[in-house]
């Protein structure tokens, strides 16, 4: 896919963190858990509009981060059956993988200011544990990185 076959704009409508009652300790690297969703909500000739939520969490219980947003996708209908197919390695819809790296600068910015532990730029892909459900025209994901 080239990037003349697609556009993908991803919109942010929420981002939130939250330091939690946990551990607060600077030499701790803490694991991230995601909850993710992933939501058609329309589609059109050449375009398809999505919902996501993202929910990350650390292990242990430091902090937390909410991402939601829309994200739509111009490029014909083949493109989007592509984008929304499972990547084989990861078990993630390839859509997911470039909504996360949109925002992942968002939620790094965040955990800076609030001074938490940032999630990994990779998280949606790095898992060995993911577990992924794929409703039809509604994939959704769990991770734990």
């Amino acid at each position: 896919m080239s990037s003349d076959e697609v556009s993908i704009d991803v919109r942010l409508i929420n981002l939130a963190g939250a330091l939690m009652e946990g551990p607060k300790r600077d030499d701790m690297s803490p694991e991230f858990d995601v909850n993710v969703k992933l939501e058609e909500m329309e589609r059109g000739t050449g375009e398809a509009t999505f919902s996501f939520a993202l929910a990350i969490n650390t292990k242990p219980n430091m902090a937390k981060f909410d991402v939601n947003g829309t994200v739509t996708v111009t490029g014909g209908n083949e493109v989007v059956e592509k984008l929304l197919q499972t990547n084989p390695e990861t078990k993630v819809p390839n859509l997911l993988e470039r909504v996360y790296e949109r925002v992942f600068t968002s939620v790094f910015v965040l955990s800076s200011i609030i001074n938490a532990p940032h999630p990994p730029p990779d998280l949606i892909r790095s898992s060995a544990k993911s577990q992924v459900a794929e409703p039809e025209n509604k994939p959704e994901a769990q991770k734990s990185g």
